[in-house]
């Protein structure tokens, strides 16, 4: 493969960006999504209407149960796993790999792009719920929202990171991930506190305890834990991510 230009690589990287853009938002399920994504908002308008305005109370109730158990995970499984999803189906996937583009600018594109729609849709979320209920409680409101937007943030990196490199193995990446979300980090972490550090979920919490100690008796890792283990399992998944791509081979020979 020739050597790329500076700037043909930026070009390369925003129309992969774009392309994949244009992927994720023109699926069905992306507005199911945005509709999911609205649910804690709904619920904390409510909360609000009913005069609780309480960070433990909202932290149990939505943001435990609604945003990281269902939203945070299934969204960023959702557009991880779809990153390569249509060109793997349809084979249009030897199309960009035929282009001069080093392959880590080909998985880079992909997971920022997935990541910041995962991130805007369960972030916002999550911010617009907390400015709305908890707001009224001070200080510690407004940390307690910020700490939650850190999770948010470090469980999608890892969700998208994770199951973009599963799409590149098997076509079920969607299914794994959803079975992951469900068995391994709904049933076994609460039943084996021992497997915190292989837990998503604990990565996520753990590292918003480095901005507000959210009030939840779960929280095993300590937030520099938490962002070490994250780190690993993102850089590890894209490194592997863009060893498989670079396996992929072209009609007429190898890459």
């Amino acid at each position: 493969m020739s050597e790329v230009a500076p700037v043909g690589l930026i070009a390369a990287f925003m129309e992969i960006s774009r392309v994949t853009l244009r992927q994720l938002l023109g699926r069905r399920r992306t507005l199911l999504l945005i509709l999911l994504s609205a649910l804690p908002v709904l619920l904390a308008v409510a909360f609000r209407a009913a005069g609780e305005t309480e960070v433990e109370r909202f932290t149990r109730r939505i943001f435990d149960t609604i945003t990281m158990t269902i939203l945070m995970p299934l969204v960023a499984i959702l557009f991880g796993s779809g990153a390569f999803g249509a060109e793997i189906d349809d084979g249009t996937v030897v199309y960009l790999l035929a282009k001069p583009v080093p392959r880590w600018i080909v998985i880079a594109a992909k997971a920022i792009t997935a990541l910041a729609m995962a991130i805007l849709l369960t972030g916002s979320s999550t911010v617009l719920a907390g400015i709305i209920d908890m707001a009224p409680a001070g200080s510690d409101g407004v940390s307690a929202t910020m700490a939650q937007l850190l999770a948010v943030v470090v469980g999608s990196a890892c969700y998208v990171s994770l199951f973009l490199a599963v799409s590149l193995f098997t076509r079920r990446a969607l299914v794994l991930g959803i079975g992951y979300m469900l068995v391994w980090e709904g049933a076994l972490s609460f039943m084996l506190p021992g497997i915190a550090n292989l837990s998503i979920r604990q990565y996520a919490l753990g590292a918003s305890t480095a901005v507000y100690k959210l009030p939840l008796q779960e929280v095993r890792l300590s937030a520099e834990t938490a962002l070490l283990l994250a780190g690993v399992l993102v850089v590890s998944a894209l490194v592997l991510a863009t060893w498989k791509l670079m396996r992929f081979e072209l009609p007429g020979g190898s890459d």
